[in-house]
């Protein structure tokens, strides 16, 4: 795979994970958001279990503590995010859980002992304020839900950077089974004693959370091996506006003029990273 095509996959991935924000709304509508997670962990380790037995895919553990970094950090932030969604408002939880770009590239700046260029970092604040303006946050007052929207940013992050130093030696596959697991590790615990069974009207939104989920994370960690962290994290805010679309159409929220524009900055973002990434492959 050519770096060009890594950051189309990082497109479609993002899509994805936008697809997934709106379920997991409409799902913890009907069902706590320790259950969401456990049931998605839970459903994603089911399937790449059959797809190993049924010799379609192999998990080979190379780098044990990088993938298990990657697994513990994003089963908290993935965790932390979902009871966001369900404590505040999607905007504030989908802005808050896109500071994580910002983190990322922090964290691998400090991993690598590199500086950003100029250029990225005005693309990264670019896609950044157009997520702003796309989600138009209100934050007259912090909630708890806002709270563990910044915790899941700053916990993801760190996960965005250890996934990408964890592809050099495994696969994308591996590392999405160790993930499952620490995800379902880390929301056990908070279910056990309080579990119900997920009404009927969940189901649906609870299928469309494990389809997308486990889409948007296996291209996301393949993607991840050719793309560097900044231009993997830049990308991946188009699900924001894959998010935004979702809402209008579905949820007939309003097509504001700031989302027509943030829509435009993140778009014009991914479009140039990728034609970079043509140029310099």
């Amino acid at each position: 795979m050519t770096r060009r095509s890594g950051m189309i996959l990082m497109l479609l991935a993002a899509t994805c994970i936008g697809i997934q924000a709106y379920f997991v709304k409409r799902a913890s509508e009907y069902t706590g958001a320790a259950e969401i997670a456990f049931i998605r962990f839970l459903a994603s380790y089911l399937i790449v279990r059959a797809a190993v037995a049924a010799g379609w895919i192999e998990i080979r553990l190379v780098n044990r503590r990088l993938v298990m970094a990657r697994g513990i950090l994003g089963g908290i932030g993935n965790l932390l995010y979902f009871y966001a969604v369900a404590a505040t408002r999607l905007s504030n939880a989908m802005v808050l859980l896109y500071t994580y770009p910002i983190f990322a590239s922090l964290y691998a700046q400090w991993w690598q002992g590199k500086a950003l260029s100029l250029r990225m970092m005005i693309i990264l604040l670019a896609s950044f304020a157009g997520v702003y303006l796309i989600v138009d946050p209100s934050f007259d007052r912090l909630m708890g839900g806002d709270l563990l929207g910044i915790a899941s940013g700053m916990t993801v992050g760190g996960a965005i950077v250890s996934l990408k130093e964890s592809r050099k030696t495994d696969s994308a596959w591996t590392i999405f089974h160790y993930f499952n697991i620490a995800g379902m590790a880390i929301s056990l615990p908070l279910v056990i004693g309080r579990w119900t069974f997920p009404p009927a009207e969940s189901l649906g939104p609870l299928a469309g959370v494990v389809v997308f989920s486990m889409l948007g994370q296996i291209w996301m960690t393949d993607a991840y091996r050719y793309t560097t962290t900044a231009e993997g994290s830049v990308l991946s805010m188009f699900g924001a506006v894959v998010g935004s679309v979702m809402g209008i159409w579905l949820l007939s929220e309003p097509a504001r003029p700031g989302f027509l524009v943030g829509a435009l900055l993140v778009v014009i973002g991914g479009i140039y990273l990728t034609a970079q990434g043509s140029e310099e492959s």
